[in-house]
């Protein structure tokens, strides 16, 4: 009884990417125009759009580092309990347990 060696189909490294603007992802890159937005509306210079640089720069070395970061970030994010404790003297998101 002979065993065939099974079929193997490469992957695509760019095929499992988060699609990127400019080397960082949509999603950083949409939060890197609403955050440099806001700026300006308040200032009302014209200066500080130029804050898009240096914040997708941080972005994109992020990125360079590891692809998946802010996949990794947003998972990290929502599974952080509340640090709620410590001002409040009771955990959020656990009923009746107080200290």
């Amino acid at each position: 009884m002979t065993e065939e060696a099974p079929e193997i189909t490469p992957l695509v490294k760019a095929l499992t990417r988060a699609p990127t603007l400019f080397g960082v992802p949509y999603m950083f890159a949409m939060f890197n125009m609403v955050v440099t937005a806001v700026i300006f509306l308040a200032t009302k210079s014209l200066l500080s759009l130029f804050l898009v640089l240096p914040i997708h720069s941080f972005g994109y070395f992020l990125t360079l580092r590891d692809e998946q970061i802010f996949s990794i970030l947003k998972v990290k994010g929502a599974k952080t309990p509340p640090q709620s404790q410590a001002l409040w003297g009771i955990k959020s998101y656990a009923p009746g347990e107080q200290l």
